[in-house]
Protein backbone atom coordinates (compact mmCIF):
# COMPACT_ATOMS: atom_id res chain seq x y z
CA UNK A 1 0.00 0.00 0.00
CA UNK A 2 1.30 3.45 -0.90
CA UNK A 3 0.73 6.12 1.71
CA UNK A 4 1.23 9.86 1.56
CA UNK A 5 4.84 9.56 2.81
CA UNK A 6 5.72 6.41 0.87
CA UNK A 7 6.80 6.38 -2.76
CA UNK A 8 6.65 3.41 -5.11
CA UNK A 9 9.98 3.08 -6.87
CA UNK A 10 9.23 -0.28 -8.43
CA UNK A 11 11.62 -2.14 -6.14
CA UNK A 12 14.53 0.18 -6.94
CA UNK A 13 14.85 1.17 -3.26
CA UNK A 14 16.35 -2.28 -2.58
CA UNK A 15 19.36 -1.49 -4.77
CA UNK A 16 22.39 -0.37 -2.71
CA UNK A 17 23.19 3.35 -2.89
CA UNK A 18 26.47 2.81 -4.74
CA UNK A 19 24.81 0.67 -7.43
CA UNK A 20 22.00 3.23 -7.81
CA UNK A 21 24.53 6.00 -8.29
CA UNK A 22 26.52 3.90 -10.77
CA UNK A 23 23.39 3.16 -12.81
CA UNK A 24 22.38 6.82 -12.68
CA UNK A 25 25.76 7.85 -14.10
CA UNK A 26 25.34 5.27 -16.87
CA UNK A 27 21.86 6.56 -17.72
CA UNK A 28 23.12 10.14 -17.88
CA UNK A 29 25.85 9.02 -20.26
CA UNK A 30 23.30 7.37 -22.55
CA UNK A 31 21.13 10.46 -22.56
CA UNK A 32 24.10 12.75 -23.27
CA UNK A 33 25.06 10.73 -26.35
CA UNK A 34 21.67 11.56 -27.87
CA UNK A 35 21.40 8.26 -29.73
CA UNK A 36 18.22 6.99 -28.05
CA UNK A 37 14.77 7.21 -29.54
CA UNK A 38 12.31 9.57 -27.92
CA UNK A 39 10.57 6.71 -26.12
CA UNK A 40 13.90 5.26 -24.93
CA UNK A 41 14.98 8.70 -23.76
CA UNK A 42 11.76 9.19 -21.79
CA UNK A 43 12.05 5.75 -20.15
CA UNK A 44 15.71 6.37 -19.34
CA UNK A 45 14.93 9.80 -17.91
CA UNK A 46 12.07 8.41 -15.80
CA UNK A 47 14.26 5.65 -14.36
CA UNK A 48 17.00 8.20 -13.70
CA UNK A 49 14.62 10.46 -11.80
CA UNK A 50 13.50 7.51 -9.66
CA UNK A 51 17.14 6.73 -8.90
CA UNK A 52 17.83 10.38 -8.01
CA UNK A 53 14.92 10.38 -5.56
CA UNK A 54 16.05 7.08 -4.03
CA UNK A 55 19.65 8.31 -3.67
CA UNK A 56 18.46 11.54 -2.06
CA UNK A 57 16.23 9.61 0.34
CA UNK A 58 19.05 7.26 1.31
CA UNK A 59 21.42 10.20 1.86
CA UNK A 60 18.85 11.91 4.07
CA UNK A 61 18.41 8.75 6.12
CA UNK A 62 22.18 8.39 6.49
CA UNK A 63 22.50 12.03 7.53
CA UNK A 64 19.95 11.52 10.30
CA UNK A 65 22.07 8.69 11.69
CA UNK A 66 25.29 10.70 11.84
CA UNK A 67 26.66 11.01 15.30
CA UNK A 68 28.07 14.31 16.41
CA UNK A 69 31.00 14.40 18.74
CA UNK A 70 30.71 17.15 21.28
CA UNK A 71 33.15 18.14 23.95
CA UNK A 72 31.59 18.27 27.40
CA UNK A 73 33.73 18.94 30.49
CA UNK A 74 36.88 18.00 28.63
CA UNK A 75 35.46 14.65 27.48
CA UNK A 76 33.99 13.69 24.15
CA UNK A 77 30.30 12.92 24.24
CA UNK A 78 28.50 11.19 21.38
CA UNK A 79 25.01 12.39 20.53
CA UNK A 80 22.64 11.33 17.80
CA UNK A 81 22.15 13.85 15.02
CA UNK A 82 18.65 15.28 15.29
CA UNK A 83 17.04 16.35 12.04
CA UNK A 84 15.12 19.63 12.32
Amino acid sequence: MITKNTKDYGGLEAIPFEKSLEELESLVGKLEKGQLTLDESLETFERGMKLVRICNHKLSKAESKIQILMEENGKLKVEEFMEE
